[in-house]
């Protein structure tokens, strides 16, 4: 059981498909246009917290003092490469 917990989401506004990249484990999850996520990170001594990065057609968030994750859309877990193109 983790001691701390932290969320974050995420949507795609723009009109083409968004990669949102999860660091530093570099897992990738694709978001359609309209489309959102949440990023929940467990940390065991600190309270995880999160930076963002964003390019063209992608984010990269980092999650700092974390040991784990888990990433989400509309309650259900996504795996790695979801919506890849």
């Amino acid at each position: 059981m983790h001691r701390f917990t932290a969320k974050i989401g995420m949507s795609n506004s723009r009109t083409k498909p968004q990669i949102v990249a999860v660091e530093p484990w570099a897992n990738d999850y694709t978001l359609l246009p309209g489309e959102e996520l949440e990023i929940v990170a467990f940390g065991d001594v600190e309270m995880p917290w999160f930076h963002v990065v964003e390019w063209d057609g992608a984010s990269q968030v980092y999650c700092n003092e974390t040991s784990d994750f888990k990433v989400f859309q509309k309650g259900v877990e996504l795996e790695c490469g979801h919506n890849r193109q």
